[in-house]
């Protein structure tokens, strides 16, 4: 790599909350973390998780824990490189060795026939919730396609008003509810403390309880790795989100970001000790705000399978596909009838702010998708990007719905294959790059480096396991 002073850039000087320091400026370079944790803090983690604490009961907190880790790892390996280089991790990728782009295609091929199925699933959610909420569609078989049809027609045209600054100050907004309400929920409903973190640090497998198979025989056709794999896949959803995540820190302009984007790449980084500190000064962003991030999702994720295991698992009542929130109820009413309002509110927040944010994140995810493969898209092109990927998601979204599929079918296809096998390659794809294009001084530090192959293999191989295999 060429260290030729006309071809160097200089990083920015560092912004004020992270010159200052602080609990209060950290919090203020929340942004897209916040966007992130509200648009994947959905069905994942408002349903899946208190599923399967209703199923095993406080036994696989420790999904929840080592989901978040993996995929933690896996967007800070990211982050990383893009605010050091200013070049989108996608755009490396494209330079693997073989066919031109091959990989960044392979990432397309797997992300975008997903993406309607993703959001069918969400609005076939907040269906069955406005059907039991109302009491309006419940008495038909067109009633719940009827409420997701309109969800989604309804998104197709709010997105259109939207801007990124509106986006992420009410994401704050959503997640903070959403932390807050289930936070008091799971301290009214006092849990086995002890077991709760056993179990969430201590790996181990159950098996279904025969009387769980009575009541609900499909689980005794269901693998259990399969309702490992399909939580694991939805916490913090995948790959289709991440590659979008990391396109819209960008706005944030932290680092390498903050210059014009012809300027930058791994190719021009300085090896002047004096940028070098500056550079990894920078990191500290990404860093607070991936940490953030994923930290609301574990809150929301263990709280919702702690009140599951304590709630819904001795009664052996498990939300399926016909009644996926209803059974829900008890995390709060068991405290006082009066609060069935407050639980209804929380989860429907939950679900209107995936709907809310989601398309930001798709059009930033195909947009940088399509960079890395046709260079000659530029950032200008990012609203038509955005009006097509909403467009497509929507519509298809549309059929998957009226194909009579619901969500906890539709999760189950899609999860393992892009929240597992995508964030696997993701990390190994990420070593690449990282030992590729980066000089000595910029590169992970060793910890960082093991933690990112061992994420990348766990998922990858788990993954591909579930999807192929089971």
């Amino acid at each position: 790599m060429s260290t030729a002073k006309s071809i160097e850039f200089s990083f920015p000087d560092l912004i004020k909350e992270l010159e200052r320091g602080g609990l209060w400026n950290v919090l203020k370079l929340f942004g897209p973390g916040a966007l992130i944790a509200c648009v994947t803090v959905g069905t994942g983690e408002t349903l899946f998780s208190p599923r399967l604490g209703a199923i095993f009961g406080y036994s696989m907190l420790w999904v929840v824990t080592a989901s978040v880790i993996l995929k933690g790892v896996q967007v800070y390996a990211g982050a990383r490189y893009l605010v050091l280089t200013g070049e989108h991790p996608v755009k490396a990728w494209a330079r693997f060795p073989g066919p031109r782009s091959w990989f960044p295609v392979l990432l397309a091929l797997i992300i975008i026939p997903s993406l309607p199925p993703w959001i069918a699933a969400i609005a076939d959610a907040l269906a069955n919730l406005c059907i039991w909420i109302t009491g309006m569609g419940g008495g038909s078989e067109w009633g719940r396609m009827v409420w997701s049809s309109g969800f989604l027609i309804g998104a197709l045209i709010f997105t259109r008003i939207q801007t990124y600054g509106i986006i992420e100050k009410g994401s704050t907004v959503i997640l903070s509810l959403k932390i807050g309400l289930v936070l008091v929920a799971v301290v009214v409903v006092q849990p086995d403390w002890f077991a709760s973190v056993w179990h969430a640090v201590v790996p181990s497998m159950s098996t279904y309880d025969p009387a769980l198979v009575a009541r609900y025989p499909e689980f005794g056709q269901r693998p259990i790795t399969l309702e490992i794999a399909v939580l694991a896949g939805a916490i913090g959803s995948g790959i289709h989100d991440y590659i979008g995540y990391l396109g819209m820190m960008r706005e944030k302009k932290w680092g390498a970001l903050g210059l014009k984007e012809e300027s930058v790449g791994p190719q021009h980084l300085s090896l002047r000790s004096e940028q070098i500190l500056l550079g990894r000064r920078w990191l500290r962003a990404p860093l607070f705000d991936a940490t953030f991030s994923f930290l609301s999702v574990f809150l929301i994720t263990a709280c919702f399978m702690i009140l599951g295991a304590v709630l819904l698992h001795p009664q052996k009542l498990v939300p399926t596909d016909q009644d996926l929130y209803s059974a829900q109820a008890q995390f709060l009413t068991v405290i006082h009838p009066s609060l069935m309002l407050i639980y209804k509110l929380g989860i429907f927040v939950a679900l209107f702010g995936v709907i809310y944010g989601i398309f930001e994140v798709w059009g930033h995810t195909v947009y940088e998708l399509l960079h890395a493969i046709f260079p000659k898209i530029q950032a200008t092109n990012l609203p038509t990007v955005r009006t097509i990927v909403t467009s497509y998601a929507c519509l298809g979204g549309l059929f998957v719905i009226w194909t009579g599929m619901k969500t906890i079918a539709i999760v189950s296809i899609v999860a393992p294959l892009t929240g597992i096998v995508g964030c696997g390659i993701w990390c190994l794809a990420m070593i690449w790059a990282d030992r590729k294009f980066l000089p000595d001084a910029y590169r992970m530090n060793n910890f960082l480096f093991a933690l990112t192959i061992a994420a990348g293999i766990v998922m990858t191989c788990f993954g591909i396991y579930t999807v192929f295999v089971r």
